[in-house]
């Protein structure tokens, strides 16, 4: 298996590829082109890329949250779609494939939401950086709310919990000696 991090990488066989998709590109953290460039170098015909966070960052030479953070922009740009950790595949738009069908059936089969020659590009990206940081501020707060939050007490538990107490404060008052009155 061939990744980013290996030694002298053969490139792979891609005879064609459209790169028109680039006249779209959002605007994006600069990690984020770093990543894509490195993605469309080492990709596999069909746009498949087999390299881990990790083996990105050394190859880049940067902290592996940057490239998870690059990823992540790539992702919500909808330039690249993660299939497990580890395998990532380039939007048809700016892939390589073997031949010219191969690649334009792969465009043809493409959700119309994943197209990158849309108008409204731009702020379909922005709009799902929002929801992103969105998602990430309620999560944060479910967190910081569980963690004020006292945990709930099962009926028994609890009732256990006043037995206790009782018998611990009965044991002190049965234990307290009374000072002889002078």
């Amino acid at each position: 298996m061939r990744t980013a991090a290996s030694a002298n990488p053969e490139p792979p066989e891609l005879t064609y590829g459209t790169f028109n998709g680039f006249a779209y590109m959002p605007a994006m953290p600069g990690i984020a082109y770093r990543v894509l460039f490195r993605l469309i170098g080492t990709q596999e015909p069909g746009g498949r890329c087999l390299v881990t966070e990790e083996e990105l960052a050394k190859v880049l030479e940067v902290h592996r949250s940057m490239v998870g953070r690059g990823l992540q922009a790539l992702i919500l740009s909808r330039l690249v779609f993660r299939q497990a950790k580890g395998i990532y595949v380039l939007n048809p738009m700016i892939s390589g494939a073997r031949s010219v069908p191969e690649h334009l059936e792969a465009i043809g089969s493409l959700d119309p939401a994943d197209r990158l020659d849309v108008d409204d590009y731009q702020q379909r990206y922005d709009a799902a950086v929002a929801r992103a940081e969105q998602e990430k501020r309620e999560k944060r707060l479910g967190r910081q709310n569980a963690q004020a939050r006292p945990k709930p007490v099962s009926a028994k538990a609890s009732d256990e919990m006043s037995a206790e107490v009782l018998s611990l404060s009965t044991a002190r008052d049965r234990s307290r000696r009374r000072r002889p009155r002078s």
